[in-house]
């Protein structure tokens, strides 16, 4: 039997260091994408449904797919003095 993922917090992160005194992050928190990404189906899916013709897309694994992953830094660019790392923890 398949494990499910572990349902403990996750969060993408977005950190910007650069010349200013200090970095600036942004948290998104895992679940809120997911719900955002949940809604856009459902809307789309009813849509498609409304004018006569299913909706073949993402299925519904593909919405849980970063819960599986380890955190880690999905993007990590410097350039000059400026460094951009967005990643998953």
């Amino acid at each position: 039997m398949r494990r499910l993922p572990p349902l403990r917090p996750r969060f993408l992160y977005l950190v910007v260091r650069g010349p200013f005194p200090w970095p600036l992050p942004v948290l998104l928190p895992l679940f809120a994408l997911e719900w955002i990404l949940l809604a856009a189906l459902f809307l789309f899916k009813t849509k498609a449904l409304l004018r006569g013709r299913p909706l073949r897309g993402l299925p519904l694994k593909g919405v849980f797919a970063l819960r599986s992953l380890p955190p880690l830094a999905l993007v990590w660019v410097a350039a000059e003095e400026v460094e951009v790392k967005v990643g998953l923890w």
